[in-house]
């Protein structure tokens, strides 16, 4: 089984218990068609599902943790997986089934933030947008003392330390006369609402869950701005200033 998440301890300790949802496609293994009314299930749960014409399920909520994953379709062999499920994620999953007893191949997991697929971050990644886009993942991976941190070694971007509210993030570009040779200060949206925070650092890392950075226009409706745009996107509210 690949994995290709897993939660930061503080992020482990605030959602030991919780739920999450459970998506994913079953396919034929020998001709990788999608397979239609597969019953699926949680072992010890009332949790159900039928695969649907593109061979598509789907679980609301269910409690995280350790859990077995059934499924039954009238000429295939039964299959059971374990998953192991983190808390206030969103997990998709590509299963296949087999009409001989075979070994099968290993069962795909990707493991999402709900939150960041709520507020429409991969989507924006899809789509492109030219942005840069850390979820916590990358963020936990880079390890950063403070938020701007993050900023140091993007591309057409530039930290500049100093001043009264400690490091700011400014595009390489001017937009106007008194821009002073700097850059132009991007824009800051915080949780979806405009920001006018002095500083990211007034952000510890920790409370971040993930956010996009376009350097300059061309950013989707919300986050255009000539100079640039950063989404910030918090697991924890931060207090807006």
């Amino acid at each position: 089984m690949l994995i290709l998440f897993s939660p930061s301890l503080a992020e482990a300790q605030r959602d030991r218990v919780g739920t999450a949802l459970i998506s994913g496609v079953v396919l034929d293994q020998e001709t990788n068609d999608p397979v239609i009314g597969v019953e699926m299930s949680v072992d010890r749960t009332s949790a159900l599902s039928i695969t649907n014409e593109h061979g598509e399920f789907h679980f609301e909520e269910v409690l995280s943790g350790s859990l077995i994953l059934r499924l039954r379709r009238l000429g295939y062999q039964e299959r059971t997986d374990s998953l192991s499920v983190p808390a206030g994620t969103l997990i998709d999953v590509t299963v296949r089934l087999s009409t001989d007893p075979v070994e099968l191949e290993e069962l795909v997991v990707e493991v999402r933030s709900r939150l960041l697929e709520q507020r429409g971050f991969y989507e924006r990644q899809r789509t492109g947008y030219g942005g840069v886009f850390i979820d916590r993942e990358a963020i936990e991976d880079r390890n950063p003392n403070v938020l701007t941190d993050l900023f140091r070694t993007m591309s057409g971007l530039r930290v500049v330390y100093g001043g009264l509210f400690g490091p700011k993030v400014f595009v390489n570009q001017n937009i106007t006369f008194s821009d002073g040779g700097l850059g132009c200060e991007p824009s800051l949206v915080l949780d979806g609402v405009r920001s006018t925070m002095r500083s990211y650092d007034f952000i510890d890392p920790v409370e971040v869950e993930g956010l996009e950075v376009y350097a300059g226009g061309g950013a989707p409706g919300g986050f255009s701005d000539p100079c640039g745009t950063v989404a910030i996107w918090t697991r924890i509210q931060v207090r807006r200033r």
